[in-house]
Protein backbone atom coordinates (compact mmCIF):
# COMPACT_ATOMS: atom_id res chain seq x y z
CA UNK A 1 0.00 0.00 0.00
CA UNK A 2 1.18 3.49 -0.84
CA UNK A 3 1.80 5.97 2.25
CA UNK A 4 -0.54 8.79 2.59
CA UNK A 5 1.12 12.49 2.18
CA UNK A 6 0.24 15.50 3.84
CA UNK A 7 -0.11 19.01 2.45
CA UNK A 8 -1.01 21.57 4.90
CA UNK A 9 -1.86 25.37 3.57
CA UNK A 10 -1.62 28.56 4.89
CA UNK A 11 -3.74 30.92 2.81
CA UNK A 12 -4.36 34.52 3.69
CA UNK A 13 -5.34 37.61 1.89
CA UNK A 14 -2.41 38.32 0.29
CA UNK A 15 -0.60 35.32 -0.37
CA UNK A 16 -1.27 31.64 0.04
CA UNK A 17 1.89 28.77 0.94
CA UNK A 18 1.57 25.01 0.60
CA UNK A 19 3.98 22.16 2.26
CA UNK A 20 3.78 18.47 1.58
CA UNK A 21 4.93 16.26 4.11
CA UNK A 22 5.39 12.74 4.17
CA UNK A 23 3.74 10.63 7.21
CA UNK A 24 7.03 10.61 8.63
CA UNK A 25 7.04 14.33 8.84
CA UNK A 26 9.86 14.85 6.36
CA UNK A 27 9.41 17.72 4.54
CA UNK A 28 8.72 17.08 0.44
CA UNK A 29 8.17 20.41 -0.61
CA UNK A 30 6.47 23.95 -0.93
CA UNK A 31 5.03 26.19 -3.14
CA UNK A 32 3.50 29.67 -2.83
CA UNK A 33 0.52 31.37 -5.03
CA UNK A 34 -1.54 34.56 -4.26
CA UNK A 35 -4.32 35.53 -1.97
CA UNK A 36 -6.65 32.96 -1.28
CA UNK A 37 -9.21 34.09 1.38
CA UNK A 38 -12.21 31.94 0.71
CA UNK A 39 -14.51 34.75 0.74
CA UNK A 40 -12.74 35.30 -2.98
CA UNK A 41 -14.64 32.27 -4.03
CA UNK A 42 -12.99 30.48 -7.17
CA UNK A 43 -9.86 32.77 -7.81
CA UNK A 44 -9.44 32.05 -3.91
CA UNK A 45 -9.70 28.43 -4.41
CA UNK A 46 -7.59 28.28 -7.76
CA UNK A 47 -4.38 29.72 -5.76
CA UNK A 48 -5.04 27.21 -3.25
CA UNK A 49 -4.54 24.24 -6.04
CA UNK A 50 -1.35 26.47 -7.42
CA UNK A 51 0.47 26.58 -4.34
CA UNK A 52 -0.15 22.78 -3.65
CA UNK A 53 0.75 21.73 -7.30
CA UNK A 54 4.19 23.87 -6.86
CA UNK A 55 4.65 21.99 -3.74
CA UNK A 56 4.00 18.82 -5.66
CA UNK A 57 5.80 19.70 -8.48
CA UNK A 58 9.37 19.97 -5.96
CA UNK A 59 8.99 17.19 -4.53
CA UNK A 60 8.71 15.26 -7.97
CA UNK A 61 5.27 14.19 -8.32
CA UNK A 62 3.00 14.75 -10.84
CA UNK A 63 -1.34 14.93 -11.08
CA UNK A 64 -1.45 11.68 -10.23
CA UNK A 65 0.19 11.22 -6.94
CA UNK A 66 -2.48 14.00 -5.64
CA UNK A 67 -4.52 11.19 -5.49
CA UNK A 68 -2.61 9.81 -2.59
CA UNK A 69 -2.32 13.54 -0.71
CA UNK A 70 -4.68 14.63 1.99
CA UNK A 71 -4.97 18.01 2.18
CA UNK A 72 -5.30 20.48 5.39
CA UNK A 73 -6.57 24.07 4.18
CA UNK A 74 -6.32 26.44 6.74
CA UNK A 75 -8.27 29.62 4.87
CA UNK A 76 -8.58 33.13 5.75
CA UNK A 77 -12.27 33.62 5.29
CA UNK A 78 -13.74 30.49 6.78
CA UNK A 79 -15.55 31.88 9.62
CA UNK A 80 -18.53 31.03 8.50
CA UNK A 81 -19.94 27.10 7.91
CA UNK A 82 -21.19 28.14 4.48
CA UNK A 83 -17.67 29.87 3.06
CA UNK A 84 -16.05 26.38 4.64
CA UNK A 85 -19.10 24.76 2.48
CA UNK A 86 -17.76 26.61 -0.31
CA UNK A 87 -14.45 25.15 -0.03
CA UNK A 88 -15.13 21.91 0.42
CA UNK A 89 -17.50 21.23 -2.31
CA UNK A 90 -15.04 22.85 -4.85
CA UNK A 91 -13.58 19.97 -7.43
CA UNK A 92 -10.04 19.12 -6.18
CA UNK A 93 -7.55 16.09 -6.82
CA UNK A 94 -6.76 15.22 -3.54
CA UNK A 95 -7.73 11.69 -1.43
CA UNK A 96 -8.99 13.77 1.61
CA UNK A 97 -9.78 17.84 2.39
CA UNK A 98 -10.45 19.12 5.48
CA UNK A 99 -10.86 23.05 6.21
CA UNK A 100 -10.47 25.29 8.79
CA UNK A 101 -9.49 29.14 9.56
CA UNK A 102 -6.17 30.31 9.13
CA UNK A 103 -6.48 31.37 12.84
CA UNK A 104 -7.06 27.65 14.04
CA UNK A 105 -4.06 26.65 11.56
CA UNK A 106 -1.71 29.26 13.21
CA UNK A 107 -2.85 28.16 16.65
CA UNK A 108 -1.96 24.01 16.12
CA UNK A 109 1.27 25.14 14.18
CA UNK A 110 2.23 27.64 17.43
CA UNK A 111 1.08 25.84 20.08
CA UNK A 112 -0.05 21.53 18.72
CA UNK A 113 -2.94 21.07 21.24
CA UNK A 114 -1.86 22.35 24.14
CA UNK A 115 -3.46 25.55 25.51
CA UNK A 116 -2.45 28.79 23.65
CA UNK A 117 -3.64 31.14 21.64
CA UNK A 118 -2.35 32.95 18.91
CA UNK A 119 -2.99 36.97 17.67
CA UNK A 120 -2.39 37.26 13.83
CA UNK A 121 -1.82 40.76 12.63
CA UNK A 122 -0.54 40.49 9.08
CA UNK A 123 -2.64 42.16 6.35
CA UNK A 124 -5.14 41.04 8.05
CA UNK A 125 -6.41 40.89 12.26
CA UNK A 126 -7.71 37.85 13.96
CA UNK A 127 -6.91 36.03 17.53
CA UNK A 128 -7.86 32.35 18.76
CA UNK A 129 -7.09 30.97 22.17
CA UNK A 130 -7.88 27.48 22.63
CA UNK A 131 -8.11 26.19 26.66
CA UNK A 132 -9.59 23.04 27.43
CA UNK A 133 -10.36 22.15 23.99
CA UNK A 134 -12.53 25.11 23.52
CA UNK A 135 -11.69 28.04 21.27
CA UNK A 136 -12.13 31.33 21.58
CA UNK A 137 -12.20 33.59 19.28
CA UNK A 138 -10.78 37.26 18.90
CA UNK A 139 -11.87 39.21 16.49
CA UNK A 140 -11.17 37.67 12.34
CA UNK A 141 -14.54 39.03 10.86
CA UNK A 142 -12.86 40.51 8.36
CA UNK A 143 -12.05 43.59 6.17
CA UNK A 144 -15.39 45.19 6.04
CA UNK A 145 -16.40 45.29 9.66
CA UNK A 146 -13.09 44.38 11.41
CA UNK A 147 -9.14 43.78 11.02
CA UNK A 148 -8.96 46.15 13.35
CA UNK A 149 -4.75 46.38 13.94
CA UNK A 150 -4.40 45.08 11.16
CA UNK A 151 -1.81 45.81 8.23
CA UNK A 152 -4.95 46.92 5.79
CA UNK A 153 -6.33 48.73 8.89
CA UNK A 154 -2.92 51.08 9.31
CA UNK A 155 -3.15 51.73 5.58
CA UNK A 156 -6.09 52.42 5.31
CA UNK A 157 -5.89 54.86 7.81
CA UNK A 158 -2.86 56.35 6.73
CA UNK A 159 -5.18 57.27 3.10
CA UNK A 160 -8.06 58.26 5.27
CA UNK A 161 -5.27 61.13 7.26
CA UNK A 162 -3.82 62.22 3.82
CA UNK A 163 -6.83 63.09 2.30
CA UNK A 164 -7.65 65.47 6.11
CA UNK A 165 -4.34 66.95 5.58
CA UNK A 166 -5.02 67.41 1.74
CA UNK A 167 -8.21 69.57 2.87
CA UNK A 168 -6.56 71.35 5.72
CA UNK A 169 -7.82 68.86 8.90
CA UNK A 170 -4.73 67.48 9.21
CA UNK A 171 -0.92 68.77 9.04
CA UNK A 172 0.81 68.26 5.27
CA UNK A 173 3.52 65.86 6.93
CA UNK A 174 6.13 63.53 5.07
CA UNK A 175 3.84 60.92 5.46
CA UNK A 176 1.01 62.58 3.88
CA UNK A 177 2.98 63.80 1.13
CA UNK A 178 4.13 60.21 0.41
CA UNK A 179 0.19 58.95 0.52
CA UNK A 180 -0.97 61.81 -1.31
CA UNK A 181 1.89 61.17 -4.45
CA UNK A 182 0.18 57.83 -5.06
CA UNK A 183 -2.77 59.74 -6.23
CA UNK A 184 -1.20 62.07 -7.74
CA UNK A 185 -2.70 64.77 -4.74
CA UNK A 186 -6.17 64.12 -5.98
CA UNK A 187 -8.89 62.51 -3.85
CA UNK A 188 -11.01 61.75 -6.52
CA UNK A 189 -8.15 59.28 -7.41
CA UNK A 190 -8.17 57.38 -4.05
CA UNK A 191 -11.81 56.87 -4.42
CA UNK A 192 -11.41 55.56 -7.73
CA UNK A 193 -8.59 53.06 -6.08
CA UNK A 194 -10.47 52.36 -3.19
CA UNK A 195 -13.39 50.80 -5.03
CA UNK A 196 -10.99 48.17 -6.53
CA UNK A 197 -8.85 47.65 -3.85
CA UNK A 198 -8.39 44.42 -1.80
CA UNK A 199 -7.54 44.46 1.62
CA UNK A 200 -3.64 43.76 0.73
CA UNK A 201 -3.62 46.99 -1.57
CA UNK A 202 -4.12 48.78 1.47
CA UNK A 203 -1.42 46.73 3.74
CA UNK A 204 0.93 48.17 0.97
CA UNK A 205 0.82 51.29 2.99
CA UNK A 206 1.41 49.95 6.25
CA UNK A 207 5.12 50.30 5.80
CA UNK A 208 5.24 53.86 5.15
CA UNK A 209 3.29 54.68 8.39
CA UNK A 210 6.38 52.83 10.36
CA UNK A 211 8.71 54.41 8.71
CA UNK A 212 7.66 57.59 8.97
CA UNK A 213 6.45 57.12 12.82
CA UNK A 214 10.03 56.55 13.52
CA UNK A 215 11.03 60.32 12.51
CA UNK A 216 7.46 61.35 14.66
CA UNK A 217 5.58 61.62 11.94
CA UNK A 218 2.27 63.79 13.32
CA UNK A 219 0.20 61.65 11.25
CA UNK A 220 1.83 58.38 11.73
CA UNK A 221 2.36 58.01 15.08
CA UNK A 222 -1.40 58.43 16.11
CA UNK A 223 -2.38 55.56 14.02
CA UNK A 224 0.62 53.23 15.34
CA UNK A 225 -0.92 54.65 18.88
CA UNK A 226 -4.61 52.99 17.57
CA UNK A 227 -3.34 50.07 16.23
CA UNK A 228 -1.18 49.13 19.23
CA UNK A 229 -4.53 50.08 21.26
CA UNK A 230 -6.29 47.36 18.98
CA UNK A 231 -3.53 44.91 19.67
CA UNK A 232 -3.23 45.32 23.22
CA UNK A 233 -7.32 44.96 23.82
CA UNK A 234 -6.70 41.35 22.01
CA UNK A 235 -3.97 39.99 23.47
CA UNK A 236 -5.24 41.36 26.95
CA UNK A 237 -8.98 39.07 25.59
CA UNK A 238 -6.62 36.24 25.31
CA UNK A 239 -4.71 36.12 28.21
CA UNK A 240 -8.11 36.74 30.40
CA UNK A 241 -9.70 33.39 28.71
CA UNK A 242 -6.58 31.37 30.04
CA UNK A 243 -3.86 31.46 27.72
CA UNK A 244 -0.28 31.83 29.39
CA UNK A 245 1.30 33.19 26.34
CA UNK A 246 0.18 34.95 22.66
CA UNK A 247 2.28 34.04 19.69
CA UNK A 248 2.75 36.31 17.26
CA UNK A 249 1.89 35.29 13.79
CA UNK A 250 1.88 37.40 10.65
CA UNK A 251 4.51 40.52 9.37
CA UNK A 252 2.68 43.45 10.95
CA UNK A 253 3.34 42.21 14.61
CA UNK A 254 6.93 42.62 14.77
CA UNK A 255 6.86 45.70 13.85
CA UNK A 256 3.66 46.77 16.00
CA UNK A 257 5.21 45.17 19.25
CA UNK A 258 7.60 47.79 19.99
CA UNK A 259 4.65 50.06 20.54
CA UNK A 260 2.61 47.87 23.32
CA UNK A 261 3.41 48.60 26.80
CA UNK A 262 5.80 46.51 28.36
CA UNK A 263 3.55 43.95 30.61
CA UNK A 264 1.69 43.21 26.98
CA UNK A 265 5.07 43.07 24.87
CA UNK A 266 6.22 40.43 27.29
CA UNK A 267 3.56 38.15 26.90
CA UNK A 268 4.02 37.95 23.45
CA UNK A 269 5.93 34.81 22.36
CA UNK A 270 7.31 33.27 18.84
CA UNK A 271 5.22 30.38 17.49
CA UNK A 272 6.78 26.99 17.68
CA UNK A 273 5.87 26.45 13.72
CA UNK A 274 3.88 27.87 11.38
CA UNK A 275 0.32 27.60 9.98
CA UNK A 276 1.38 25.37 6.81
CA UNK A 277 2.55 23.03 9.70
CA UNK A 278 -0.66 23.20 11.38
CA UNK A 279 -2.68 22.45 9.07
CA UNK A 280 -0.72 19.54 8.27
CA UNK A 281 -1.57 18.61 11.58
CA UNK A 282 -5.35 19.08 10.87
CA UNK A 283 -5.04 16.79 7.84
CA UNK A 284 -3.20 13.95 9.71
CA UNK A 285 -6.56 14.40 12.62
CA UNK A 286 -8.60 13.95 9.79
CA UNK A 287 -6.86 11.26 8.09
CA UNK A 288 -6.62 9.73 11.72
CA UNK A 289 -10.19 10.00 12.24
CA UNK A 290 -11.35 8.57 9.07
CA UNK A 291 -8.86 5.44 9.79
CA UNK A 292 -10.37 4.54 12.82
CA UNK A 293 -14.29 5.16 11.50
Amino acid sequence: MTDPLFIGVDGGATRTRARLRDARGNMLGEGSAGASNARLKEPAFAEVLKACREAAAEAGLDEADLGRVHAGLGLAGTQQAWDRDFILAQPHPFASVVVDTDAYAAYLGACGDRDGAILIVGTGFAGLAVVNGERINVSGWGADIADEGSGMMIGRNAIRRSLWALEGMAPMTPLAEEVLARFDNQAQNAVEWASQATPGDYGTFSPAVFAHAENRDALAVPILEEAARDVTRAVARLLEVGAPKVAMIGGVFPEILPWLAPPYRAVCVEPESDAADGAILMAKQAFTRQERE
